[in-house]
């Protein structure tokens, strides 16, 4: 089957945003969810990334931070309300902290709803996400 190259190009591909409405008690209005693309979650993952050397080994070493890769992924993907909001940021005792924001806006419940939503818009398959982690404690 042949494939032409301009199906392929930029200017000929969608490249809507995707967007999701993510609705929770206690809130008047929806949050708003978008997809990452994976140039952003590159980016996070990097950022989630610190790199130093093992004095034993002498090797240099890359850890990455989960937890952090996981506040870095919900800020980014969350677009309304807006997180980086200066009035919103006070009114929960976060300031400069847009992760800090969520986290107290949400209980653990529903940040781990909001979380898989957008894993699940951004592509990720939740259940080999989920195996994969099953397998690694294992």
């Amino acid at each position: 089957m042949a494939y032409n190259v301009e199906d392929f190009l930029a200017e000929n591909v969608k490249s809507k945003v995707e967007t999701k409405n993510v609705k929770f008690d206690g809130f008047k209005s929806p949050f708003v969810i978008k997809a990452l693309t994976a140039d952003e979650f590159s980016e996070l993952q990097k950022q989630a990334t610190t790199s130093y050397i093992n004095k034993k080994t002498h090797q240099r070493v890359q850890e990455s931070d989960q937890n952090k890769l996981v506040d870095l992924m919900m800020s980014k993907a969350v677009i309304q309300p807006d997180l980086n909001d200066e009035k919103l940021q006070k009114s929960w005792g976060c300031i400069a902290d847009p992760a800090g924001v969520l986290k107290k806006m949400l209980n653990a419940g529903q940040y781990t709803d909001l979380g898989n939503a957008i894993q699940e818009l951004s592509g990720f398959d939740i259940d080999s996400i989920d195996n994969f982690v099953e397998q690694a404690k294992n």
